[in-house]
């Protein structure tokens, strides 16, 4: 009876060990799983925090029927998802969403941009000063609004009373 019961203690601390072994990395393999999701968060709300956007001018042309509008990336971070930007347009309070020239021909309620020269393409390095083509697709009274959103969620918005060029 000695013997047996010492192989039983024996067999139930080994299982207790293995079993606090497993609860033990599972709850190290969800703190690491909570960590890396919170970094990813940290992260992207710190690249938002550090990319700012102003509007600094804006002006119709007569001779080709669209919208200039120029913006300055005042901040610390590039923004490289070009095309994801969103636009929005129009009088002040009735403004719609334009959508990104994808094929090159701009058209009515598309916009595109025109990058300085020797820049690298599609990439909005903090400093530069973009200039959007906004093709309008209806009559716009004043005041114009205007508001441009980065992929991060960081804006700019400008209302503009005469954009005569």
């Amino acid at each position: 009876m000695g013997f047996s019961s010492v192989v039983v203690e024996a067999i139930i601390m080994v299982s207790a060990v293995i079993a606090a072994s497993v609860l033990a990395s599972a709850i190290v393999n969800k703190v690491n799983v909570m960590n890396n999701v919170f970094q990813t968060v940290l992260k992207s709300k710190n690249e938002a925090l550090l990319t700012k956007v102003v509007i600094t001018y804006a002006a119709y042309d007569d001779s080709l029927g669209l919208f200039r509008v120029y913006a300055t990336n005042i901040g610390s971070y590039a923004v490289t998802a070009m095309d994801k930007i969103d636009i929005y347009f129009g009088e002040y309070g009735h403004a719609t969403l334009y959508t990104y020239d994808r094929d090159g021909v701009l058209t009515r309620g598309e916009w595109s941009y025109v990058e300085p020269e020797g820049n690298e393409p599609n990439v909005w390095e903090p400093g530069e000063t973009i200039e959007f083509l906004i093709y309008n697709s209806t009559a716009v009274n004043m005041p114009y609004y205007v508001k441009i959103v980065l992929p991060t969620g960081s804006y700019a918005d400008e209302v503009f009373t005469d954009i005569r060029a």
